[in-house]
């Protein structure tokens, strides 16, 4: 069933024929091609009637903002910031869509990534933030849109069901996007009004006594189109696999799009979400990867309280996006967001034990607040010299994000993490926490790029950004001192495609990133910001009208001016230290038929820090944590309309994660491999869908930090939907 996002042009095509001679039907290779047959008749003079033909030719254009049509997207914003196919992009991006989030049954960015190359998981059970690791580097800033997304990573997690596709950029990026991770951005493409009408309702129940209902709705308001709005929601009630820890949201998301002419449109975006759920603190590892007299720790232990551990997150969003094409050649795109978080993040911290079976305990009460605006505006100019088409973008950036934490903590009775006794005994005095903070953050970009196409053949990518960052802090506590640093960072990227006429486009890319450090080092000088650079070589395969994009990427990623033990005062810490990381990465998307899809992915990924402190050798060589030397994926779906069931789909898929090693914790987690299955039936306007993760509900651990985590036991879910 396509979806009504999708331009439609309908092409019908009127072939009328007759009294035309054999020998002129012999003489046309195209009615040949079209599959009319003739007879030998070179010399028969006799006229052959055929009768009039009525073909109807149905083409969908896929947008970078829009849904992915098939199963392989085949353009995309995210890595130039202009419609640009992905197959002319000379830098790793992979890109999921909505459908294959409801396939695979994910539940937050991680689960849908989790068929993607190079991305790992920094904490398993985790339903506060969407931090993860690509290429073996922490990702902890979102983007929505093209624009960060937040103030602080705990400003909670971003719900699949208004995403139209999310799509991961892999390696530095800052040429676009300022300070960003080495490991990549992480961008998710908003759902949008529509001029056709789109109405669903979903009703879900499954595991954990979860119970979810979701809709989305999409129309045209007036008979010309020149108004439109998408009105999505959900309310879901669950609980989840760790005692006393809800997965409990609201969210809405109205949008209304005015467009007065083909030249100029104005969307307005706007979002509410409140999440009611815990923090799922780590475990120890004793009992979890590492042996304990006591036994193996249940996978569905909570250690704070029930009456005190809360994670209430409200957060609301507004903003538009505004383009205007002056001519065919120059265009004009603004964007603006404005950001607001409030939570209450109360959670108890373990501390130590003597026999591995009781633990003391620390409280804390938590009350965040963050804010954020951003704003991007660029204007793109398509020309053509000689044999070569450009596309020029120059553009103008700014963030600006205010965070402040108020903490307290108090002391917490010991808890017995075997035989677990709630509310025995009454928490201490609330003590205010010296971390505590104010913090103001702002940065301001310029950036230009050029996209050059030399006789359709090879493509050649140029840009180049400069970048202001201010960041301030100041004690919560106690009189106002703010601390103030400020930053300035030039980055660039080169690249470049050479396209063959059978679908293969090998491409090579330099880029480089930068994020600001906070601190000072032994002599009072304030750090400088780390440095990431990336080399990338690699072929993608994508034939003309097949659903397909097959990727292969060698690459050589590292970050430098890594903070590590001053080896003068080890009090202190120095920018001596580098990390790299070396990989290869395959995924394919595809279309076997007119039924089936398959999506296959394999990462190789050997991250490590390659220079230490003399005071601290044996870093160097030490694997990155929480990243893995292999991970493989595989799904496939197929619709059964070749057995007379058009309307049945089933689906299996399987994840390997290889062992990684944890941050702060001296073990080593084991590999473990998920299973996954789906199976869907439409009828009419009814849609009946199952979904299963870790169909054989295998008891493993995701990843360790401070703590070791659980990762999600067999989670079953059921879905009706009725769409008209």
């Amino acid at each position: 069933m396509s979806h009504p996002l999708l331009r439609r042009h309908r092409l019908t095509i009127a072939i009328g024929i007759a009294n035309i001679c054999a020998t002129a039907l012999l003489a046309a290779p195209n009615a040949l091609a079209q599959g009319h047959s003739t007879q030998d008749s070179e010399n028969d003079e006799s006229a052959v009637t055929l009768p009039t033909l009525q073909v109807t030719e149905s083409r969908l254009y896929e947008e970078a903002y829009g849904p992915v049509q098939g199963i392989a997207a085949t353009r995309s914003a995210t890595a130039t910031k202009t419609d640009t196919p992905i197959i002319e992009t000379p830098q790793s991006l992979s890109v999921v869509s909505s459908e294959e989030f409801r396939d695979y049954g994910a539940r937050n960015f991680t689960e849908a990534l989790g068929y993607t190359a190079g991305v790992s998981r920094q904490e398993g059970a985790d339903r506060t933030t969407d931090v993860m690791r690509i290429r073996g580097f922490r990702v902890g800033t979102t983007y929505r849109d093209g624009t960060k997304y937040q103030a602080n990573v705990y400003d909670g997690q971003q719900e699949l069901y208004g995403l139209e596709r999310l799509e991961v950029l892999k390696g530095p990026s800052s040429i676009l996007y300022g300070v960003a991770s080495p490991g990549g951005v992480v961008n998710a493409v908003s759902k949008r009004p529509t001029s056709e009408p789109l109405r669903e309702i979903n009703l879900q129940a499954g595991s954990f006594d979860r119970r979810q209902i979701s809709a989305d709705f999409s129309d045209a308001l007036d008979e010309d189109g020149v108004w439109s709005y998408r009105l999505t929601m959900l309310h879901r009630d669950s609980d989840t696999f760790v005692d006393h820890v809800p997965d409990d949201r609201t969210y809405i998301a109205p949008a209304l799009k005015w467009q007065p002419t083909d030249q100029t449109s104005l969307t307005l975006l706007s979002e509410y979400q409140r999440d009611q759920t815990a923090y799922v603190y780590g475990l120890p590892a004793s009992g979890t990867i590492l042996s304990n007299p006591n036994g193996k720790i249940s996978r569905d232990r909570f250690i704070g309280e029930p009456d005190f551990d809360n994670f209430d997150n409200e957060r609301y969003s507004f903003g538009y996006l505004f383009e205007h094409d002056f001519s065919d050649n120059l265009h004009f795109r603004h964007s603006l967001r404005s950001f607001h978080a409030d939570r209450v993040y109360d959670n108890i911290f373990l501390g130590s034990s003597s026999d591995g079976r009781v633990y003391s305990r620390t409280a804390q009460d938590r009350r965040d607040a963050s804010r954020a605006l951003t704003a991007d505006t660029s204007l793109q100019y398509d020309w053509e010299a000689g044999n070569t088409s450009n596309t020029t973008l120059v553009g103008f950036d700014y963030t600006r994000q205010r965070q402040e934490t108020e903490r307290y903590n108090r002391t917490a009775p010991p808890l017995d993490l075997y035989d677990p006794v709630y509310d025995n005994g009454e928490l201490g005095d609330a003590i205010p926490f010296a971390y505590s903070t104010k913090q103001r953050h702002e940065q301001v970009g310029i950036y230009l790029q050029n996209q050059m196409k030399i006789a359709d053949k090879w493509v050649f990518l140029l840009g180049g950004r400069q970048d202001w960052t201010e960041d301030e802090t100041s004690p919560y506590f106690g009189p106002t001192d703010w601390s103030r640093a400020t930053d300035d960072a030039f980055t660039g990227r080169i690249g470049g495609v050479y396209l063959a006429d059978n679908g293969l486009a090998p491409f090579i890319s330099y880029s480089e990133s930068f994020e600001p450090t906070s601190g000072t080092g032994r002599n009072g000088d304030r750090f400088e910001p780390t440095r990431g650079k990336q080399y990338e070589l690699g072929v993608r395969y994508q034939p003309e009208s097949w659903d397909t994009l097959i990727t292969a990427t060698a690459y050589e990623l590292t970050q430098e001016n890594v903070l590590v033990t001053d080896p003068v005062d080890t009090s202190f810490q120095a920018q001596l230290g580098e990390v790299r990381s070396r990989g290869i990465e395959l995924e394919a998307k595809t279309a076997i038929g007119p039924n089936a899809n398959l999506v296959a992915a394999y990462a190789y990924t050997d991250a490590r820090t390659t220079e230490s402190s003399p005071a601290t050798p044996d870093l160097e060589g030490k694997r990155t944590a929480n990243t893995p030397y292999n991970q493989l994926s595989l799904w496939s779906d197929y619709r059964l309309a070749s057995f007379g069931l058009p309307g049945l789909k089933v689906g299996a898929g399987a994840r390997y994660v290889g062992s990684t090693l944890g941050t702060w914790i001296d073990g080593e987690v084991p590999s473990f491999t998920l299973y996954d299955a789906m199976v869907s039936y439409e009828t009419g306007h009814w849609t009946y869908a199952l979904n299963a993760t870790n169909l054989t509900d295998e008891n493993y651990i995701e990843s360790c930090t401070y703590g070791c985590f659980y990762g999600e036991p067999r989670n079953i879910t059921a879905t009706l939907g009725y769409h008209w």
